[in-house]
């Protein structure tokens, strides 16, 4: 999942929106430099969507910025979401986010879109398969977010994220060029993962 596939697979969940990209929202009305682009909004259906780098994880200023940029928006009465970067679009997670306008002829065409693929089996698990932007660069505010995301969005795909940082840690051989030190995320590890959540695809664990 990109910005760009955000979007696209938004107009197909949440259909004749006119969902715009990198759209200005100007909060200072003295100051035409202070403002809010946001990756991907629809003003007609009252909704922020944004894409959440790395850098939301291990930049404490970039982290408190979008602590105030989520209570604009709210206070402008407007759903705000993250889509944190390690989230892919596995079935529980595009009824997470689309809700009552989730179908599977929808979702069938956001895969299709996104990844070429025509069952969720082919699309790639949520978590952390190569990438060098691992837990262990998060800063402490950004943990927090982390694992406070973990306990919000479906229970499947922390099985997967989880399953995701052990293949990486099993493959690298240092644990702690993957996830922190910290007790919170030794526990995280020690989560007994459910097998009936690895559906989805792993790269360090190619199909058989």
């Amino acid at each position: 999942m990109t910005e760009k596939s955000l979007v696209q697979v938004a107009e197909i969940f949440l259909s004749g929106g006119d969902w715009n990209s990198q759209k200005r929202f100007y909060y200072d009305p003295t100051n035409k430099r202070r403002f809010y682009k946001v990756d991907c909004v629809s003003e007609k259906w009252n909704t922020v969507l944004e894409y959440e780098g790395p850098r939301h994880y291990d930049n404490v200023w970039k982290l408190q910025r979008d602590e105030e940029r989520r209570n604009y928006f709210e206070n402008k009465g407007m759903t705000f979401l993250r889509w944190p970067f390690y989230c892919q679009l596995t079935e529980d997670v595009a009824r997470h986010f689309f809700k009552s306008t989730f179908s599977k002829i929808k979702y069938s065409e956001a895969i299709k879109l996104v990844y070429g693929a025509s069952e969720e089996n082919g699309i790639l698990s949520p978590g952390f398969h190569t990438t060098k932007n691992t837990p262990a660069n998060f800063v402490a505010r950004g943990e927090r977010r982390f694992l406070a995301e973990l306990r919000y969005l479906p229970v499947s795909l922390k099985h997967q994220v989880v399953h995701s940082l052990s293949l990486y840690i099993r493959d690298v051989g240092d644990r702690y060029l993957v996830i922190t030190e910290s007790a919170a995320m030794g526990r995280l590890l020690k989560l007994d993962i459910d097998e009936k959540y690895l559906y989805p695809y792993f790269t360090r664990e190619p199909p058989s």
